[in-house]
């Protein structure tokens, strides 16, 4: 896919994957149990982010709903300048995340156990440079309460299985898209880095 990882980075993604694999038998943090497949689908998965989003060293980063931390947890490991947040409503989660965190040498890290809507309720400071996620219910996000939360020129980046229906993104600005396949799965992803007007 074109997108650049250092040798450390790739080591601890495996580790990434090991851990997950043995928390998973407890906690079902994902539905998808054999390596191959998480390598695809979450990892990279969560680096198709970097086809949008360049110039990332320092950037504050929002990843809501994190889930064992796709795609956040993913982009700190290959750039850890990254100043990460990461928001899932899930205490388990949380907790594997921090697990994950510690056993990977991760810093300069916030984990948010908080719902979407109660973060988003309180949060007012204009702080993040990008926010993201992965797989979110539409009703429980709207993309102005996101931009409360940017720094000037900061992005939304959306994840969408399928092409979006344009009329989703009618008041943003779309800045840069990637389109294309997973490889080895062949599972279509459209990557989408938005601005405000």
């Amino acid at each position: 896919m074109r997108i650049p990882v250092t040798k450390p980075a790739f080591s601890k993604m495996i580790k990434y994957i090991e851990l997950l694999g043995s928390w998973n038998q407890k906690f079902n943090l994902t539905s998808i149990t054999d390596p191959k497949r998480i390598a695809v689908v979450h990892f990279l998965d969560s680096l198709t982010i970097f086809k949008v989003w360049e110039g990332t060293s320092g950037k504050n980063l929002l990843d809501i709903g994190s889930g064992a931390g796709f795609p956040g947890l993913v982009l700190k490991i290959v750039d850890d300048s990254i100043k990460l947040t990461l928001l899932d409503k899930s205490s388990k989660r949380i907790v594997f995340m921090k697990h994950v965190s510690r056993e990977l040498g991760l810093s300069d890290i916030s984990f948010v156990n908080r719902t979407t809507k109660d973060f988003f309720s309180t949060q007012t400071s204009h702080f993040f440079d990008v926010v993201t996620f992965r797989a979110l219910p539409k009703p429980s996000l709207d993309p102005f309460d996101v931009r409360r939360l940017l720094l000037p020129h900061g992005s939304l980046i959306r994840m969408y299985s399928e092409s979006p229906d344009e009329s989703q993104s009618l008041f943003l600005n779309e800045n840069r898209r990637w389109e294309g396949f997973l490889p080895y799965l062949n599972f279509k992803r459209t990557v989408i880095r938005y601005s405000f007007p």
